[in-house]
């Protein structure tokens, strides 16, 4: 990754009075429908999202620079063909203030975790809604997934969970995309992913539940699925705006509610020995989802004939 962009001095964004911060954010599920979320989100006219999907705050991770700091320059040197660019990949346009917004999370970057200034970053939404979708939330440290709920309290939390097995694949296909492998859907491979990376801690849904709801009662944290969204996108999409108090029947733009970025991705298909490696690797997961939040989750255990 190259050097990110100098920015000598703490921008502007930084130093205004609003620290209300996010109205929602939604923590994941990796792999479990963010981005077309996002999407949605940021064509809706009572939202404002940040320039890039991911912030990647709160779990301290470098990764948002790889889009923060190209997109800074671009937009700094020419603002109107940044935005032709982003047209042509959907994304909306770009304002000065989305420049500066760039400007103050790069400049953030390194620096200590701090809560005002997070809040800050949200206050380009005016009078609209603006939140923080960034999947590896799901599994930051109980503390800190703590601290933001008792800093944030009106704060809606999102989580959009997607069947284990299906959902650890997904982010296995992704990775392979990122690194070609001679052998994609080799047994050793798939062995190697699970013991060594995340994912099968971005899989483990009772875990992240129990890390960022407050209680059982807790209305301000709710749990939607990636099911549902392959089934019926209109209805999720309408639940997930209700939830956050937006208008499900005004339109994200010209976004059809289905749209898909990621649809012509290619896809590793799993192989029978893998098959039989991850079922019971994440059979208790599956059984425990079911029980736990039940809806779309009571079908998981008889996909693998659990």
């Amino acid at each position: 990754m190259s050097n990110p962009p100098e920015i000598p001095e703490m921008p502007e964004l930084l130093a205004t009075s609003d620290t209300r911060g996010p109205d929602f954010i939604c923590i994941g599920a990796q792999k479990g429908g963010t981005r077309w979320l996002f999407d949605q989100l940021d064509h809706h006219p009572q939202f404002w999202m940040p320039p890039i999907k991911e912030l990647h705050y709160f779990d301290r991770s470098n990764r948002f620079l790889k889009k923060a700091g190209p997109l800074y320059q671009r937009a700094s040197a020419s603002l109107a063909e940044a935005n032709r660019r982003r047209e042509r990949a959907y994304e909306r346009r770009l304002e000065a203030v989305d420049v500066e917004w760039l400007a103050a999370r790069i400049w953030l970057h390194g620096r200590p975790i701090d809560f005002d200034r997070y809040a800050r970053l949200f206050n380009p939404r005016s009078n609209r809604l603006a939140g923080d979708i960034c999947p590896p939330y799901a599994i930051i440290p109980d503390e800190r997934a703590k601290a933001i709920r008792e800093r944030f309290p009106a704060a809606r939390i999102v989580y959009l969970v997607r069947e284990p097995i299906a959902r650890f694949w997904s982010q296995y296909c992704m990775l392979l995309r990122r690194n070609e492998r001679a052998d994609p859907a080799g047994i050793e491979q798939v062995r190697s992913f699970a013991t060594s990376g995340n994912g099968l801690r971005h899989s483990s849904i009772r875990e992240v539940v129990a890390r960022w709801r407050t209680s059982e009662d807790d209305d301000r944290f709710r749990v939607f699925f990636f099911d549902d969204l392959k089934t019926d996108p209109v209805s999720l999409r309408s639940r997930i705006l209700a939830f956050l108090g937006a208008d499900a029947d005004r339109e994200s733009g010209g976004l059809a509610t289905d749209f898909n970025r990621k649809k012509e991705q290619a896809k590793v298909e799993m192989t029978d020995e893998v098959r039989d490696y991850l079922i019971p690797l994440f059979a208790d997961e599956i059984r425990g989802a079911a029980d736990t939040l039940g809806g779309p989750a009571l079908e998981w255990p008889g996909k693998y004939g659990l």
